[in-house]
């Protein structure tokens, strides 16, 4: 008997059986089942489960060896949307294909101040832009403000369009009506905590890499790795940063304004009064 069954004589358990150890591997079954009977939505469950089972230490190496380290991969994304699907289609609002998942009232509401912010600074063909970008970088805000966390604070990414101080910078030198920062930590405060400022940061800096690169895919990869790096991509058409953010135009940004934007017209009427001036920054 391991020290592991005696252990468990002591509590008055049986010890350790095939029978007991299948049922450890059917406790993640049964928990994975779980989701299903109490229909978590999909903001409080996510697609897949993790559960790490660890085993009773036996006195040679501390753990069943044909156990160690079994980590459970549930995918329960198909259930979840298989309960999405039975709702009204009102009360679901738009489907991400890409993200597989419903957009939430804080991805809408970000995703028409893109279009408005875009659109005044330079038209449909620019709002469209730079909605599929807010949905490459962060999902509209889904994969939340900070990126690239193992860099050094300044090449860090901030906010829902996830800009670089640099950036920022540069841009802000052409519009210091929009504020002064006398620190990097104010800067990022700003673009963390402001969305609509982040956006407009984001705006201004896509023109100026369109204007220096005279071309809306090198944009992106400039927007993506550097003005500098990006002139040693040869093909900027197939970069795949291009490439993903012309999807998310495709399967997300063209379906969605065609389903939400004439709800909204009033954006294109209202965005030179909003957006053109700037001057509220």
């Amino acid at each position: 008997m391991t020290a592991c069954n005696a252990r468990q004589g002591d509590l008055g358990l049986p010890p350790t059986t095939w029978f007991t150890r299948s049922l450890m591997f059917m406790a993640p079954v049964a928990v994975a089942l779980s989701l299903v009977v109490t229909q978590l939505t999909p903001l409080q469950a996510r697609p897949a489960i993790e559960l790490n089972v660890q085993i009773c230490a036996n006195e040679s190496t501390g753990f069943y060896p044909s156990l160690i380290g079994m980590a459970s991969l549930f995918d329960t994304s198909t259930w979840v949307r298989a309960q999405q699907a039975s709702a009204p289609q009102a009360e679901q609002g738009f489907w991400n294909p890409l993200g597989k998942a419903w957009l939430t009232h804080g991805q809408h509401d970000l995703l028409q101040l893109a279009y408005e912010i875009g659109y005044a600074d330079g038209g449909d063909v620019h709002a469209k832009l730079l909605q599929a970008v807010l949905m490459q970088e962060t999902i509209a805000g889904h994969l939340g403000r900070i990126g690239h966390l193992w860099a050094p604070i300044g090449k860090r990414s901030y906010g829902v369009m996830q800009v670089k101080v640099s950036a920022a910078r540069d841009v802000l030198r052409s519009q210091p009506d929009w504020g002064h920062f006398s620190t990097d930590d104010q800067l990022i405060g700003k673009l963390m905590a402001d969305d609509e400022f982040n956006m407009r940061v984001a705006s201004a800096f896509l023109l100026y890499l369109r204007e220096k690169t005279r071309s809306d895919h090198s944009a992106l990869v400039a927007y993506n790795i550097g003005l500098r790096a990006s002139r040693r991509v040869a093909n900027p058409a197939a970069f795949r940063y291009v490439k993903r953010v012309k999807r998310y135009i495709t399967k997300v940004v063209e379906p969605y304004n065609a389903q939400y934007l004439p709800l909204y017209a009033q954006f294109a009427a209202n965005a030179a009064g909003r957006v053109g001036a700037n001057s509220r920054l």
